[in-house]
This record gives structure tokens, C-alpha cells and sequence, in this order.
């Protein structure tokens, strides 16, 4: 009786392996290397901290006092929060993560237009040094 087979998930790979198998042997080691790589690089602390205890009740109490989006409030329009936002971002100043006064209460847009406008600035930042 013959065991049922399937191509390897590796692009392009058109080895046939075991239906109970993810990869051909050629690129088994090829992908727990790419997986241990970005388990290793994937922003580990940042990522712990926004899933810790201590993360999630600031968030929570810092958006029952602030209900609505702080930069959609300026702007004259009422918006529900969604996110408490740091101000000055975490990876800039990990000291102020837990810092009641280093946060904002904001929409999910709102958030999203500061997020990029940080990740271009640090973009900026990084071309100028080389």
C-alpha cells in the first residue's frame, strides 16, 4: 500500500513528501532557521510588554478616564477610543512605558496617521547616519 503524498510548502518546490510532513529534507533546515530568525528579531520585549498584566490595566484605566480620541477632540469631532497610545513611542524611551502622563487616548486613524509619521521620521533619522 502506498503513503499519500504532497508537494513540499517551500515556493516553487516540487518535491513530493509525506501527507504528514510540512517540507522536502532540502529546506527543513532552511525554514527553522528563517523561524528562529524572526522569533529572534521580531521585537520581543516591545511585544511581551504590550501583552503583560501591567500593560493591559494601565491601558484599561487610562481609557475609562479618557473615552474619547484626544486628536479627533481638537479637531471639533467626537470619536470612541480605541487606543491608549504612548507619546513619545517606546522604543525612543523605555523608561516611560508605564508613564500615566506619556499617554493619549486615540481612534484607531488617528493612531494609525501618528504611527506612520514616527516610523518616517525614524526612516529619516536612519538614512542620515550612513
Amino acid at each position: 500500500m502506498t503513503q499519500a503524498v504532497k508537494f513540499c510548502s517551500h515556493a516553487g518546490c516540487r518535491n513530493l513528501i509525506p501527507l504528514t510532513e510540512r517540507y522536502c529534507s532540502k529546506h527543513k533546515h532552511e525554514e527553522s532557521s528563517r523561524v528562529y530568525f524572526h522569533r529572534k528579531h521580531s521585537g520581543g520585549k516591545y511585544e511581551a510588554f504590550y501583552h503583560s498584566t501591567a500593560w493591559k490595566k494601565l491601558s484599561y484605566q487610562y481609557k475609562l478616564a479618557n473615552p474619547m480620541c484626544e486628536a479627533c477632540l481638537k479637531r471639533g469631532v467626537i470619536r470612541k477610543v480605541d487606543i491608549a497610545d504612548h507619546i513619545v513611542p517606546i522604543k525612543e524611551d523605555w523608561s516611560k512605558r508605564l508613564d500615566y502622563a506619556n499617554l493619549q487616548a486615540l481612534c484607531i486613524v488617528c493612531h494609525n496617521i501618528k504611527s506612520e509619521k514616527e516610523v518616517k521620521e525614524r526612516k529619516k533619522i536612519k538614512l542620515k547616519k550612513y
